[in-house]
């Protein structure tokens, strides 16, 4: 599910009969949690939940967390950097732009 950018994640817990949804596109921890019976209650408590976030954060004065910042830190390995940075300069691109283009083809076939 998706709302104001956010993704959520959701789970059936048969044991209790519940829906557990969280965001999973804001960083290391969940900043929105929800859960509801059936499907159409779960998307409004998902985004109930994100609207309360947001608001909660506007009184609060402080910036939410964003979904998805575009920043990405990958640990390669010296052997891979090295691979990289090569095919990198052979296409004639950054290592930043190199990487994205290859990441853009891959997810482009799925």
């Amino acid at each position: 599910m998706e709302y104001k950018g956010y993704v959520a994640r959701v789970e059936f817990d048969d044991s209790v009969g519940l829906l557990h949804g969280r965001v999973v596109n804001s960083g290391d921890y969940p900043i929105v949690t929800f859960e509801a019976t059936d499907v159409v209650g779960l998307r409004a408590e998902f985004r109930l939940s994100v609207d309360e976030y947001l608001s909660a954060c506007k009184e609060a004065g402080i910036e939410p967390r964003p979904p998805f910042s575009g920043k990405l830190n990958l640990r390669l390995g010296s052997d891979l950097h090295r691979r990289v940075a090569v095919s990198a300069l052979q296409s004639g691109m950054s290592i930043n732009e190199w990487i994205k283009h290859v990441l853009e083809e891959s997810v482009r076939s799925t």
